[in-house]
């Protein structure tokens, strides 16, 4: 734990390095940051729903990761959910909320699961890396969703190519601070992965699947079943997450409607250490970063941009110092092993 937070103090210490080189004060922009995001009910609030689709994605892409099933595909499976659930909900608004949105969830998560599983299958039955079979399937979503919300799902009131309104799917505000319900799946999401990552047997082989891959064939398991579930279950959170999207804030399905959180979750998730608590800390510190950005932005003039390259580095230096423990310890591990003949011998 106390590597992570080393890494981030670093990162921070070069971004205000970065700062003062651009004119401006350190200590006063990271005020501005991080009061305005986590001090303020509107910075809160626009930090939680900002980081939510980045936990639901960034949570199931870590249970990938720690397997070393590299999904990197979420965007495209955001992109899918949305449009599921769209396409369906968009002809049934005279339903009421309390049916489309479980409905919407629903078929959000059956969507991204099976684009996920379309990914997994080819990499296992064709052999096909599977971040470059992730990967090229966001390639397909997106014009997928361009043609549709241009002409079987545009909404036939508007000239923009737009999909119709979600209308009685839209997620209610929790009235105290004003986030949409949406943000409540975190309290499921992350402690129940929490609990299968360490206390079930999925968990065991996601960790040994980490470890060494020979551990899960000796464990009775299929090869190829659990990368193929897991991109399955990640691409399912990555739906749930765009129709969060869809029914809490955009309201509609557009072109660029995942907004590049399928590939910050990615970030998330490393930084994260790919354990669902980690993700969710990680998720709302950047969010957060990217709230006050806007916020110092305003006020002093800075370019978000600049922020952009904070994150950057703070993924940089959690990956680098999470390498580095990993170096030391397997020195500590080969210098044990060495010194146990002489401790027999004796």
């Amino acid at each position: 734990m106390i590597t992570p937070v080393l890494s981030v103090m670093a990162a921070f210490a070069v971004g205000a390095i970065i700062i003062a080189w651009a004119g401006e004060n350190p200590l006063t922009i990271y005020r501005i940051v991080f009061s305005e995001a986590l001090l303020q009910k509107a910075g809160w609030r626009d930090t939680l729903i900002r980081a939510t689709p980045l936990v639901l994605v960034g949570v199931g892409l870590g249970l990938g990761f720690k397997a070393d099933v590299w999904n990197i595909g979420a965007e495209g499976q955001m992109i899918v959910g949305a449009l599921s659930s769209i396409a369906v909900i968009g002809y049934l608004n005279d339903l009421p909320g309390a049916v489309l949105v479980p409905l919407g969830l629903l078929l959000g998560a059956l969507g991204g699961g099976l684009w996920g599983a379309l990914a997994g299958w080819i990499h296992v039955r064709h052999g096909v890396n599977v971040v470059i079979a992730t990967l090229l399937l966001v390639f397909i979503a997106e014009p997928i969703v361009t043609w549709a919300v241009r002409d079987p799902l545009q909404d036939p009131e508007s000239y923009l190519p737009q999909s119709r309104v979600v209308g009685n799917a839209a997620l209610p505000e929790l009235g105290w601070i004003g986030v949409h319900v949406g943000v409540l799946l975190i309290l499921v999401v992350v402690p129940v992965a929490a609990w299968l990552v360490s206390s079930t047997r999925l968990g065991f082989l996601i960790r040994a699947h980490g470890g060494n891959r020979l551990a899960t064939t000796t464990n009775e398991v299929r090869p190829g079943r659990l990368p193929l579930g897991l991109l399955t279950i990640g691409g399912a959170l990555a739906g749930v997450a765009g129709f969060v999207q869809l029914a809490g804030v955009q309201n509609r399905v557009a072109s660029g409607t995942a907004a590049g959180f399928g590939f910050t979750a990615i970030i998330v998730a490393i930084v994260g250490r790919n354990h669902p608590v980690g993700v969710l800390v990680a998720a709302i510190g950047l969010s957060s970063m990217l709230v006050g950005a806007e916020a110092a932005q305003r006020e002093s003039g800075l370019p978000v941009s600049l922020m952009d390259s904070i994150q950057a580095l703070v993924v940089i230096f959690v990956v680098a110092g999470d390498a580095l423990a990993t170096r030391q310890r397997s020195r500590r591990e080969v210098m044990t092993l060495s010194t146990q003949p002489d401790a027999v011998t004796a």
